[in-house]
């Protein structure tokens, strides 16, 4: 990770590809291994800013194209069942989401549709291992951004990959007292069809539907004019220039 920038960087991609689905081995496979790696990338010692900065950066591209377009597959798939709403408005919980929240989701009010012989329990245990590798990216983005002094909305804006290191970026510093990193995800099997697995699986789908309304990398955006930033660590704005303009 230290011996160069383009070394570590092609470690840094190398390690994120593993969250995506399109490999052989199934994600539900794949859970307990991405959560040992998600765990690793939160607590090397880091000894540049920049290293850091590239994987928020990477991390928001992945979750901005795989991680919308499994929202969108995870809507079409429960739309038929009663699920979710053509027009459901993102912002709000579905039933789902609500479900979530009961000691035994499965069995809450509303959700009969996942226990009948119709659902394909097997196509949702997939779709819900894809969003908890998703949820694990968001959590690691959430986590390596407040654990980083120079981790700001304005630095993110104006991070280019590959640019020139800043001599403010050498030896971050982690700030204390925050959260440990958590990489737990609930267990479940893609065959088990009884209430425990159902559970999980209906709280992986509510974390990930949490985690992207409440998406960080949002914030690393300009308003919707395209012109300022709150900075949330400094509770600066800066305004964009012309190198914001990619």
């Amino acid at each position: 990770m230290r011996s160069s920038r383009t070394h570590t960087n092609r470690v840094v991609k190398s390690l994120l590809s593993l969250f995506s689905g399109n490999e052989a081995m199934s994600q539900t496979d794949k859970l307990p291994m991405l959560s040992f790696t998600s765990e690793v990338m939160a607590l090397l010692p880091y000894s540049h800013l920049e290293n850091v900065l590239f994987i928020v950066h990477q991390i928001a591209g992945i979750i901005s194209v795989e991680g919308n377009d499994l929202l969108s597959r995870l809507m079409t798939y429960l739309r038929p069942h009663g699920l979710s709403n053509e027009d459901s408005d993102p912002n709000e919980k579905d039933k789902v989401e609500r479900a979530a929240t009961k000691a035994n989701p499965s069995k809450a009010k509303g959700l009969s549709a996942i226990t009948k012989s119709s659902f394909d329990m097997d196509t949702f245990s997939s779709l819900c291992a894809e969003a908890s590798a998703m949820a694990l990216l968001l959590r690691l983005l959430n986590f390596l951004r407040e654990a980083f002094n120079g981790v700001t909305n304005t630095r993110l804006l104006e991070y280019l990959p590959g640019e020139k290191e800043r001599i403010s970026d050498r030896s971050p510093s982690r700030i204390n007292n925050i959260p440990p990193f958590n990489s737990r995800i609930h267990s479940v099997s893609s065959s088990a069809t009884n209430s425990s697995n159902l559970d999980n699986l209906i709280r992986q789908y509510a974390e990930f539907r949490q985690l992207m309304r409440a998406d960080a990398s949002q914030a690393i955006l300009s308003d919707g004019d395209g012109h300022q930033s709150d900075d949330s660590k400094t509770g600066t704005k800066r305004k964009r220039g012309n190198s914001d303009s990619d």
